[in-house]
C-alpha cells in the first residue's frame, strides 16, 4: 500500500484544475500588469469595513441613479433616494460597531494572524 502526503495530492489536483481552467478577461489584464504585487498582494481588512465600503459604494450608486431620472418619475425618484439613505446608513452602521459596540466583534490577536 503506497502512502502519500495529503499535500502532494491536493497539489495535482489544483495544478491539473489550473490546466483545465479556461483563461479569462481579468487573466490577461493581470498578465500585463507592471508590479505583479498589486494583483497578488492583499490586506486583511475586517469584514464589517468591507461590508460597510460595499454599502456605501451601492449608496452611492442608487443615488446617482435617482438623480439621473427625470423630475417627471417622482416615486420611482423618492424611492431610490429612499433607498439610497438606507444603504448609506447601513453603511454608517458597519463603519461604527467596532467602536460603539465592543463586544460585538472578536479581536484578532497578532499572534493569531501570523498563523
Amino acid at each position: 500500500m503506497k502512502i502519500t502526503k495529503i499535500s502532494a495530492i491536493s497539489n495535482k489536483q489544483t495544478q491539473q484544475n489550473q490546466q483545465n481552467k479556461k483563461r479569462e478577461f481579468i487573466d490577461v489584464i493581470a498578465d500585463n500588469v507592471r508590479n505583479p504585487r498589486d494583483v497578488e498582494d492583499c490586506v486583511a481588512v475586517p469584514r464589517g469595513i468591507f461590508k460597510a465600503y460595499i454599502y456605501l459604494m451601492a449608496g452611492s450608486s442608487v443615488m446617482l441613479t435617482a438623480a439621473a431620472l427625470p423630475q417627471k418619475w417622482k416615486f420611482p425618484k423618492m424611492f431610490l433616494n429612499i433607498g439610497s439613505a438606507i444603504l448609506t446608513a447601513a453603511s454608517a452602521l458597519y463603519f461604527a460597531k467596532p467602536f460603539a459596540f465592543k463586544g460585538l466583534s472578536p479581536t484578532v490577536n497578532r499572534e493569531d494572524y501570523k498563523k
